[in-house]
Formats: structure tokens, sequence, C-alpha cells
């Protein structure tokens, strides 16, 4: 409610609340986020392995060295 003061009108300030989430969004956003996780190390795995199993001329037509294949297969599959 606005009060009148002279010709001026002072509205009072009312500051949002937050918005909380309910326990059972919060635990599907982790649970997703998690699921995110583990299908990117394991992707990373799988192109590390396939990455490792070419030959030296299909490395080469990639511009790639045995060396830094097997400085990217020997990764942990959490490492990027």
């Amino acid at each position: 409610m606005a009060r009148i003061i002279g010709s001026f009108a002072i509205t009072p300030v009312v500051t949002p609340r937050p918005v909380r989430l309910p326990l059972t969004t919060l635990a599907l956003k982790a649970a997703t986020g998690a699921l995110n996780t583990l299908y990117l190390w394991q992707s990373r795995f799988a192109e590390r392995q396939h990455l490792g199993a070419l030959d030296d001329r299909l490395l080469a037509d990639m511009g790639l060295s045995r060396a830094d294949v097997e400085g990217e297969a020997g990764k942990p599959f959490w490492r990027a």
C-alpha cells in the first residue's frame, strides 16, 4: 500500500523470498548429473580404447603419432 507524502507516493519495497525446490526435484537433478558424468566417463574410455586400436597409417592420416595416442590412451577416464 502506497503512502502519499506531499506530491510523492512512497511504496514499500518487498524483497521476494527465494524459491525453494522440492527435495524430489533436487534429488532428480543430482541423479541426472551423476548419470551424465558416468556416461561421459564411459564415452571417454571407449574413445581412448578405439584410438589405441588404430594402426599407424590411420593415425598418420589424422596427424597423430603413436606417442600422442599412448599419452591420450594412458589417461584415466575421469581426466579430460
